[in-house]
């Protein structure tokens, strides 16, 4: 079977998947659902967790630093009651991964995708974790890999940078076999916050521009939406959602980046009809999980408004995203039909068959 390699565009994106190799093939399955739809529960998150927490301990009067055990305790929680109800949770190596594994808070069925990337600055060029790579995510049986990285277009030395570490990286995961994700994540510059205008305007075309970047080396894209509802017309937000779509080579999945749920919520059906092929989302989802005071309460919100948001997302995905078999018009028998007999020996036929050389029954 062909093999393409990470970072060129040498085939269709119907023959990339078509051609997908074994092991990225069975990552893909592994984060989807049954329809090949992404309903992803993001959990990687680190220093908003220590944040959390740290607000939380304050408003009780606590004093002291956040313990390892208290973001790991609330991850497994999280996890516990929400997984069931995603296609693939994501999780970071210092809190949630080998953890969940050890404490099987992810349940048989779910997808285990691992963050390789350290917590970093915006426009710090990326780096691993430190002890930590691709091999070690595969070698620890994830799912898949995903890949942050903190893009600036407009920024030439920057986006260099980035994009020698993206490509470390997926030349990596083609090298252990394992699906990558990369996700995108615009930034405001020096002097600049979320809400500056000059960062609000160049913000669309930087996910466009970064989405066509990362095609050559993702499996999968993670996005950011590309407008603001609550100030972009209708038109602008259609036409923006229409060219992600377009320069989008791979599937596309919607990031929350930490959006309240009920703007999210209207985000996800526009990119769902747009074509966007599922969600990755965490914030959104249970933020609030740290707002209310006592464990029980945190537990009884998880268990009502954090299952109805999930369910409530996985619906919306359901009737509106286009699956990753729908977006390249790809069968299970086109599949079926892409496995070359020699496929184990790199396509070749080997001199002295196995099965013309052996005379047992076996």
């Amino acid at each position: 079977m062909a093999k393409a390699a990470a970072g060129k565009q040498s085939v269709s994106p119907k023959d990339y998947f078509l051609r997908l190799s074994p092991g990225k093939l069975s990552g893909l399955r592994g984060v989807t659902d049954a329809s090949g739809r992404f309903k992803v529960l993001a959990l990687d998150q680190s220093n908003s967790f220590r944040k959390f927490i740290k607000a939380a301990m304050e408003r009780s009067g606590k004093k002291g630093e956040v313990t390892y055990q208290q973001v790991v305790d609330a991850k497994l929680e999280i996890t516990r009651v929400l997984a069931p109800f995603a296609s693939a949770v994501l999780l970071d190596v210092n809190y949630g991964a080998r953890q969940a594994i050890n404490s099987f808070a992810v349940p048989r069925g779910v997808g285990l995708i691992v963050r390789v990337e350290a917590s970093r600055d915006a426009g710090l060029p990326g780096e691993f974790e430190p002890g930590w790579n691709v091999a070690k995510i595969k070698k620890m049986g994830g799912t898949a890999v995903k890949l942050l990285v903190y893009m600036d277009v407009e920024d030439a030395k920057a986006t260099k940078a980035q994009m020698s570490f993206v490509k470390r990286v997926a030349e990596d995961c083609q090298k252990e076999d394992i699906l990558v994700m990369i996700e995108e994540l615009s930034y405001p510059r020096k002097g600049e916050d979320k809400k500056t205008p000059s960062y609000v305007a160049r913000r669309p075309h930087n996910i466009i521009r970064s989405a066509e970047l990362l095609n050559p080396y993702a499996d999968i894209l993670k996005l950011e939406f590309p407008a603001d509802i609550r100030s972009d017309s209708q038109q602008t937000v259609e036409k923006n959602l229409a060219e992600v779509n377009k320069v989008a080579h791979r599937p596309w999945v919607l990031l929350s980046a930490g959006e309240k749920f009920e703007v999210f919520a209207q985000q996800v059906e526009l990119a769902m009809k747009a074509g966007c092929s599922g969600t990755m989302a965490g914030r959104a989802i249970f933020q609030e999980y740290f707002d209310v005071n006592t464990p029980a309460e945190q537990r009884r919100f998880l268990e009502t408004t954090g299952i109805e948001r999930m369910k409530r997302l996985n619906d919306i995905v359901d009737r509106y995203s286009t699956s990753w078999f729908e977006r390249y018009g790809i069968s299970q028998a086109n599949l079926f039909a892409a496995v070359d007999p020699h496929w184990y020996f790199n396509g070749k036929v080997p001199k002295v068959a196995s099965r013309t050389a052996v005379k047992s029954e076996y």
